[in-house]
């Protein structure tokens, strides 16, 4: 496995998870705040799942991995990339760390690498109707909303309406 050759932005740092990180992972995701506007994670999922999920997508040196965003020395949040041949990216901010402008920091500063690093023709991201500070940060990152649909979250009850949104990789210009 290649190392993880490291990106910072003026108040964050990302780095791979580890084993150590799942508690911190684990509670951020299963908050109902939280849990609710992601896809992936129902609230009653288990501690041992998140340090198994962790193993899982870490970083390889290709798409498809999680890293954690630090900031004033505390795991903020993390943020994240499927291997879809459009890869969708994927965050979450801690609460003490949401409004502060630091998930636009840190969401422009990952797609410039994904950019960079892999040359994807664009990337994806899904976001419920319902999050509306999700939205400012992808429309803010240069997303595009691509159109409505029904989205699923493991931690709701049934399918809530949300946006897909595309950024095009700017070297090769909108397609």
């Amino acid at each position: 496995m290649p190392p993880w050759p490291g990106l910072a932005t003026p108040r964050a740092r990302l780095r791979p998870l580890g084993p150590a990180d799942a508690p911190a992972f684990h509670a951020l995701v299963t908050r109902a705040d939280t849990g609710r506007m992601l896809f992936l994670f129902p609230p009653d999922w288990t501690l041992a799942a998140a340090a198994t999920f962790l193993q899982g997508c870490a970083w390889t040196g290709r798409p498809g991995f999680r890293l954690g965003l630090e900031a004033g020395g505390d795991l903020a949040g993390w943020i994240g990339c499927s291997d879809d041949p459009e890869p969708q990216v994927f965050y979450a901010l801690a609460p003490a760390h949401r409004g502060q402008g630091l998930g636009a920091e840190v969401l422009g500063a990952f797609c410039t690498f994904l950019f960079d690093r892999f040359d994807p023709p664009a990337l994806r991201a899904g976001v419920f109707d319902d999050n509306p500070a999700s939205l400012r940060v992808l429309t803010a990152c240069g997303f595009c909303d691509i159109g409505g649909a029904m989205l699923t979250s493991a931690a709701r009850a049934a399918p809530a309406p949300g946006r897909w949104m595309r950024r095009p990789n700017p070297a090769t210009g909108a397609r």
